[in-house]
């Protein structure tokens, strides 16, 4: 599971162990084996876990996984 937060300047990342200052954005990825890891914004996106997207004329930061493309609706 995949959950976005704001750190409070006491989180450390697991990636590039370096802390979060407080207010900036990370992630917390609970891995299957029950493993908890902690993302800043910059490793997220190194690792495909955050990208950018436009919305309504805006570049904003997104957590959240590309949305699934399912087949095209026929109006049947």
């Amino acid at each position: 599971m995949r959950r976005g937060c704001i750190s409070l300047g006491s989180v450390k990342c697991d990636g590039c162990h370096q802390v979060i200052p407080h207010s900036e954005r990370y992630l917390i990825i609970e891995e299957k084996d029950g493993v908890t890891v902690s993302l800043c914004v910059n490793c997220c996106l190194e690792k495909g876990y955050a990208r950018y997207r436009e919305d309504k004329r805006e570049r904003v930061l997104t957590f959240f996984p590309e949305p699934v493309q399912g087949p095209p609706d026929t109006g049947l």
